[in-house]
């Protein structure tokens, strides 16, 4: 977020500082692991799609301005009991999505409600049993983070702004004037400034900001599969594979051309929540033995149980799993941003650009006013 608000906003002419307690794009916060999901069929609810969709557009600008690739539309699967669950977090996310996708402002979105059988047949390794159903949305694909991250940071400095590296930001204080911004290096002041720090978000963002969210500490896995080609971007879509319970959770993603040379796979866990300084960032033999044994094998053929790598991630969840961006109680010349809980890495280059109309004309084209402060 604090990449593409950089970018943003030097693209406006605004002179511009950005400063990152590491180097980014980095692999200590939520930012890594080569991919992330994007699907313009947002189950999560419809006043996500006008950021997703602006998303897409700004990424294949980017690639065009670049020569990057950014986005692989592989399509993507969700997976949900055929019944559903009372209570769960995602409850039956299939039919929420396929109504957001037929209710969509510019025009549905392609999205098919799809029996076990029909899933088997077209892709006979995935074990999707009959007690599921699935949803598939050709439009949907897979955004390469880490690689975004650094397109919009080198186009920022090629614009004049300065991204200063492995400097900590101790406090921000505002005053009439404008704000104060106390570093490891010094003082900076500004007009405006903009707290989009992930996982660190509650160690500058006011309390009452700060207490509405939480961070846990998810892992990723990349293991060794029988046939890497049969698990290319340009063969399979991803699958968001969801269960009875949170817990049950299970994620898996293509692999897009350059990537690590194995099937990136991953679970989700809401009930430990940990902090970005102390979280272990060791993922043991024992987790990954586990993993492959409790959701890769009894879900998918193919993937064996040699695990190339393991990466912790961290997630930073509001209760409802919406976003929060809003102006500090103190003052409206910061704004917090933790557009968070799993799914933000697909909006963020519209929730960038959004935030940087917000700043310089007072009004956006995408309304952040679903993102504000609950408290």
């Amino acid at each position: 977020m604090g990449a593409t608000v950089a970018f943003q906003a030097s693209e406006r002419g605004a002179s511009v500082i950005g400063i990152d307690r590491y180097d980014p794009p980095h692999s200590l916060g939520s930012t890594h692991a080569e991919t992330r999901i994007s699907r313009l069929a947002v189950g999560e609810g419809s006043h996500y799609l006008p950021f997703v969709e602006r998303s897409h557009e700004i990424w294949r600008e980017l690639e065009a301005r670049t020569g990057a690739q950014l986005l692989h539309l592989c399509g993507g699967y969700i997976f949900t009991e055929q019944e559903p669950v009372p209570g769960q977090r995602w409850e039956d996310f299939v039919t929420e999505t396929a109504a957001i996708a037929a209710a969509a402002p510019s025009g549905p979105i392609p999205f098919e409600v799809l029996d076990p059988t029909t899933v088997r047949a077209d892709h006979p390794w995935i074990k999707i049993p009959d007690h599921n159903k699935a949803g598939l949305e050709p439009t949907a694909g897979l955004v390469m983070a880490e690689r975004c991250v650094e397109v919009q940071l080198r186009l920022a400095e090629a614009n004049g702004a300065v991204i200063r590296r492995n400097e900590e930001v101790i406090s921000i204080d505002p005053d009439e004037d404008g704000v104060t911004i106390t570093t490891t290096a010094g003082h900076l002041r500004a007009d405006r400034v903009v707290v989009a720090t992930g996982p660190w978000f509650s160690d500058l963002a006011h309390p009452s900001h700060a207490e509405q969210v939480v961070v846990t500490r998810q892992v990723v896995y990349w293991f060794e599969a029988d046939d890497l080609d049969a698990f290319s971007t340009e063969r399979i879509p991803y699958i968001m594979w969801i269960g009875a319970r949170d817990e049950d959770y299970f994620a898996v993603f293509p692999t897009p051309p350059g990537g690590t040379p194995a099937v990136k796979v991953l679970g989700e866990q809401f009930l430990e929540t940990t902090d970005p300084s102390t979280v272990d960032r060791h993922v043991s033999r024992a987790e990954i033995e586990a993993f492959h044994r409790d959701f890769v094998a009894p879900k998918v053929d193919g993937i064996s149980d040699r695990c190339v790598k393991a990466s912790v991630c961290l997630y930073t969840n509001t209760a409802d799993d919406h976003f929060l961006i809003d102006t500090d109680p103190r003052s409206d010349r910061i704004l917090a941003m933790s557009p968070c809980s799993g799914h933000g890495f697909k909006h963020s280059a519209a929730l960038g650009e959004t935030v940087v109309q917000v700043l310089f004309d007072g009004v956006s084209e995408r309304s952040l006013e679903p993102f504000r402060s609950r408290v």
